[in-house]
């Protein structure tokens, strides 16, 4: 799973595992948002126990096989050397739909040009436990006609965990909407649960500690909090210019703090989160 940021020197620098991680949108008006985002909670076996997350994993080398592909046509890129441009970048979309398809059972693909819709088949649903099983994703998907919908998924974020971690992520955070009709379920495996919440909800409910966040979920929620509609995230994402860079651990007076810069072109000012009372917490410049 994504970046995290934990107070331990190592004597070396890791080097950061490449990933990818979806943040799923669903229209869903309700008190305190306009949409919902899709969060799972973590088997305490697997790296970040507890931890409620947006689903994702480690870059597969079977991702980068993925035939009739693409990336979204809209997307704004980094110039070569600032972050990722096609079609390089396309292993990091089919992987960020293979581990959604694996932790919550969701498809993003499509049969003939059209977005799979609807509850999955019987024989398509069945194709979890082929991937699961560590089969090649795309093609598992093509012995029954589908690809990867990729170009569904749009550039949101990309974080490297700081080097002072001994153990780090470079992690591309995309994102989608639900396709109409699907419903997702936890693998019980990786994913104990999973779920549907306002992104102020969930960092409503990490501050009165009924979950648990890493920080990179807390500035993607935070950022997330601030749009009207699920088209205004899509359409944000798509003008994007997501650059590779790496949040800054400060001091925040006599408070631990990681500094986020601006990553995405579009000027915004850097965010801090800022641990206090033992919960990184957004706060303003």
């Amino acid at each position: 799973m994504p970046v995290y940021y934990a107070p331990t020197m190592s004597a070396s620098a890791a080097v950061p595992r490449p990933s990818s991680t979806v943040v799923l949108l669903r229209d869903e008006p309700a008190g305190d948002g306009p949409f919902s985002v899709l969060l799972l909670e973590r088997h305490g076996s697997i790296a970040f126990p507890g931890a409620t997350a947006f689903p994702g994993g480690v870059v597969d080398t079977g991702d980068a096989e993925a035939p009739g592909t693409l990336l979204p046509v809209a997307q704004r890129w980094a110039p070569p050397g600032e972050g990722d441009t096609p079609p390089a970048a396309l292993p990091y979309w089919v992987a960020a739909v293979r581990e959604l398809f694996e932790e919550v059972g969701i498809l993003l693909a499509s049969r003939d040009g059209c977005l799979l819709a609807g509850p999955l088949p019987a024989d398509v649903a069945a194709l979890r436990d082929r991937v699961l099983s560590g089969e090649p994703f795309a093609p598992v998907l093509a012995s029954v006609g589908l690809t990867p919908a990729t170009e569904r998924l749009f550039y949101f974020a990309r974080w490297i965990t700081p080097i002072a971690n001994p153990r780090r992520w470079d992690t591309r955070f995309l994102v989608a909407r639900l396709p109409e009709g699907q419903e997702a379920v936890a693998d019980g495996t990786e994913t104990v649960r999973c779920g549907w919440m306002t992104p102020r909800e969930a960092l409503a409910a990490y501050e009165e500690g009924r979950i648990v966040l890493i920080p990179p979920t807390v500035r993607t929620l935070d950022d997330l909090a601030r749009f009207d509609s699920v088209d205004a995230v899509l359409a944000d994402a798509a003008r994007r210019v997501v650059r590779a860079l790496t949040p800054e651990v400060v001091q925040d007076g006599a408070l631990p703090a990681i500094r986020y810069p601006d990553n995405t072109g579009a000027g915004t000012p850097p965010r801090r989160l800022v641990l206090r009372d033992g919960r990184w917490r957004p706060a303003d410049e």
